[in-house]
């Protein structure tokens, strides 16, 4: 009898963890919901594509507030890491409150890889960046106007070959976007063929009124450094007229964590660009 007390007992308990741990993940999930869901029928990508929308604390109580648009590259991902520490930082006043909108792959490889670049290493078939621009330029964005209490200003980040494409948004049509962001941006892609375009562009642009910050982890490869350095040396030499760049280095930070430690400094920065109107950042 006393053993089949202390079985009992022990399925209880065994179940009553099980119980816990579900709860506990079903909690963990629902953070890690955005609060919207939008879907696009992309007439120019000629597929459906889903935005992920994240609403600033307060959004839904405040109805005369308008924010600005944050567009993650990377979206399920990157989205949920900027718009929980934008959450904080507009808790401190640090920056201010913005929509973020992750926007999630199909084709990465395609999407996020300039026309003037191969998608892979060596191959041949050229990336599709210019209408996955168009796409966000043309479908995205006056969707997104249209639903939501934006107040005009907008920006891009993401990460790695996201990154590449936030810097190829950038010169491609400069007029778009306010602020980008570039975290551990592979610039080395196609023997570092960004930059030479970088350098064409910026030599004829007219004042670019626009933000950009760019970081790199100090435990990245070569590679990943070569590429960084050849844009950063770039804009050290010749610098935009209007632009307003920031680089870094995150201590400690590899390829994968990178944008994780580097958003705080990355989105304060800004915050501290726009808030107090600075022209010239450290």
């Amino acid at each position: 009898m006393k053993r089949s007390l202390i079985t009992i007992g022990l399925t209880v308990l065994c179940t009553a963890i099980i119980i816990l741990g579900l709860f506990e993940l079903q909690a963990q999930l629902n953070q890690l919901q955005p609060d919207e869901q939008e879907v696009i029928n992309s007439s120019i990508l000629e597929e459906k594509r889903q935005l992920q929308v994240h609403l600033p604390p307060g959004y839904t109580e405040d109805t005369t507030t308008t924010y600005p648009l944050l567009l993650v590259l990377d979206g399920g991902s990157k989205d949920f890491t900027l718009s929980q520490i934008g959450d904080v930082l507009t808790t401190a006043g640090a920056m201010p409150s913005v929509i973020t909108v992750g926007i999630p792959n199909t084709n990465r490889n395609r999407d996020l890889t300039p026309p003037f670049c191969a998608q892979e290493t060596g191959g041949k078939i050229a990336g599709g960046g210019d209408n996955f621009l168009a796409f966000i330029i043309e479908e995205a964005l006056p969707m997104l106007h249209g639903r939501y209490r934006t107040n005009g200003a907008q920006m891009l980040a993401g990460h790695s070959r996201a990154g590449l494409f936030t810097l190829y948004a950038q010169l491609e049509r400069p007029d778009i976007f306010d602020a980008y962001f570039c975290f551990s941006p592979a610039f080395w892609r196609d023997d570092h063929a960004i930059v030479a375009y970088a350098e064409d562009a910026w030599a004829t642009a007219d004042s670019i009124p626009a933000f950009l910050y760019l970081s790199l982890g100090t435990e990245e490869n070569d590679k990943m450094r070569k590429g960084y350095e050849a844009i950063t040396e770039l804009l050290k030499n010749k610098p935009v007229p209007g632009l307003v760049v920031v680089h870094k280095y995150t201590p400690g930070a590899d390829h994968q964590s990178n944008t994780y430690l580097s958003a705080p400094a990355a989105l304060g920065t800004w915050g501290k660009y726009v808030l107090n109107n600075a022209r010239q950042l450290e």
